[in-house]
């Protein structure tokens, strides 16, 4: 549910300017390490707006030159061709500041970890920042060690959330120990073991 935002035939209007965006032919000068790291490591292929018909598709063209509809493809497929499509079209700067909620969702923990360095790179090589809400251990460690290994540690900050009074959080700075946030998550284990470990009446 969006709540006091404009729409456009039931649609919030940023999800339209986004569209827009990504239907934009690519434009000259756009950092082509951090495209080709996507389109080689990550995707095997690379991403294009077809409007050869009415309605226009994103096409994923794989190496070998088979093309899929994007909207068949895989999340992980998706989830790095958006960002390819606004790297290409330079879109994605320092200035940039991307929201993400749960990258990590529906992603193999193999992409969870992709994901993970891309963002690196992106802040890196780019400058774009970034915040980011999640639930996963891969995520939030591969984000913290591969940030240490490519030196932009000191850029990344960690926070966790705790339950205050009336249903709302308080968020404790952590710096760069992400330890508290594992032990947040046992708390699925707990519930886990709860539930196995209980006597029955």
């Amino acid at each position: 549910m969006v709540i006091g935002m404009e729409t456009s035939y039931g649609q919030p209007l940023y999800w339209k300017e986004l569209n827009s965006l990504l239907k934009l032919p690519p434009k000259r000068g756009y950092k082509r390490t951090i495209n080709n790291f996507i389109k080689e490591e990550i995707l095997n292929g690379d991403i294009s707006f077809d409007d050869d018909d009415f309605s226009g598709s994103f096409k994923y063209k794989r190496k070998d030159g088979k093309e899929f509809d994007l909207l068949e493809c895989a999340t992980g497929i998706k989830s790095f061709s958006l960002i390819q499509l606004l790297l290409k079209n330079l879109f994605l700067d320092e200035n940039t500041l991307m929201i993400i909620d749960e990258p990590e969702a529906h992603l193999h923990p193999q992409w969870i970890v992709e994901y993970a360095r891309l963002i690196v790179l992106l802040h890196k090589k780019i400058g774009v920042k970034f915040f980011i809400a999640s639930h996963s251990t891969d995520m939030v460690s591969a984000i913290r060690y591969i940030a240490e290994k490519e030196k932009s540690l000191s850029a990344v900050s960690f926070y966790v959330a705790e339950n205050a009074v009336n249903n709302s959080f308080v968020f404790h700075y952590l710096g760069h120990d992400i330890e508290p946030i594992f032990e947040s998550f046992n708390k699925s284990f707990e519930r886990l073991d709860f539930y196995v470990n209980k006597s029955e009446k």
